[in-house]
């Protein structure tokens, strides 16, 4: 099983587990650590409701938050899946107070929350923060495209393999738990079309799946089933803080590193 490493920021002693707020400057990480609360997330816990007002936004650590559309009719489709590279809240940034999407935990885990009020003062121009959450949005706002298309032009047994492979990424773990009505809600699709795909990639040795406890097995061979969206969104996010203009040269940034 994969594990996470703890990071240090320089002098404060605390661990930073989420990637945006780890790339900022030291001095900037502890400017904003006063107004960061570290909560605990449970799978199910809806963070917000269609068309509700954010209160507070939410940097993943080691939880995972789907945000979910509700169709006419009552269907529902994933459109975004935020795990440490992220933010919940994002509409904030882009100057709404409300989230047109639903937004549930599907990994249990914490994460470091801040007031809506605070974040608004923190993003004056050109600050590290504003500038980490541009390109966070950027790469969202591209794997949420990518998803809509994936929805339309791919089966559900590669949708299933991409969908297993990301939440795999963001849990940084080969486990971890969730019951086919979930996966089938997340990928707009009938229940029973994931129960049938979901037997072919166990009888293929890619997963082991029992009681929604999922397993990956075979990483390798789950790419191999999936649509080219994996790799698209793997590249969004693994390019995600490369991008960032660089900041003020002689500051410190936040020591130490994610492993895979």
């Amino acid at each position: 099983m994969k594990t996470k490493k703890k990071r240090q920021p320089s002098g404060t002693g605390l661990p930073v587990r989420n990637d945006i707020l780890h790339a900022l400057l030291t001095s900037e990480y502890q400017h904003l650590s006063p107004r960061l609360e570290q909560v605990h997330l449970k799978r199910g816990e809806i963070i917000y409701q269609a068309d509700q007002r954010i209160d507070h936004v939410y940097f993943p650590e080691t939880a995972v938050v789907a945000m979910i559309d509700t169709v006419e009719g009552g269907g529902t489709v994933e459109v975004g899946i935020i795990g440490h590279e992220g933010m919940v809240g994002i509409n904030i940034f882009l100057g709404c107070l409300v989230t047109p999407d639903k937004a549930i935990v599907q990994i249990s885990g914490s994460a470091m929350r801040m007031k809506t009020s605070d974040l608004r003062k923190e993003l004056r121009f050109g600050s590290p923060l504003q500038r980490l959450l541009l390109r966070y949005t950027q790469a969202l706002l591209a794997i949420i495209s990518q998803s809509v298309a994936c929805s339309q032009h791919h089966t559900v047994g590669q949708r299933l393999a991409r969908w297993l492979l990301t939440m795999h990424d963001h849990a940084e773990s080969n486990e971890f738990e969730m019951p086919h009505k979930s996966i089938a809600a997340m990928l707009g699709v009938r229940r029973e079309g994931v129960t049938e795909e979901a037997g072919k990639l166990q009888a293929a040795g890619l997963i082991a799946y029992r009681r929604a406890h999922i397993q990956i097995l075979d990483e390798a061979g789950l790419k191999k089933k999936s649509c080219e969206c994996y790799r698209f969104i793997r590249q969004q996010f693994d390019g995600l803080l490369k991008e960032v203009p660089g900041f003020l040269s002689g500051q410190s940034r936040i020591s130490g590193h994610r492993t895979r």
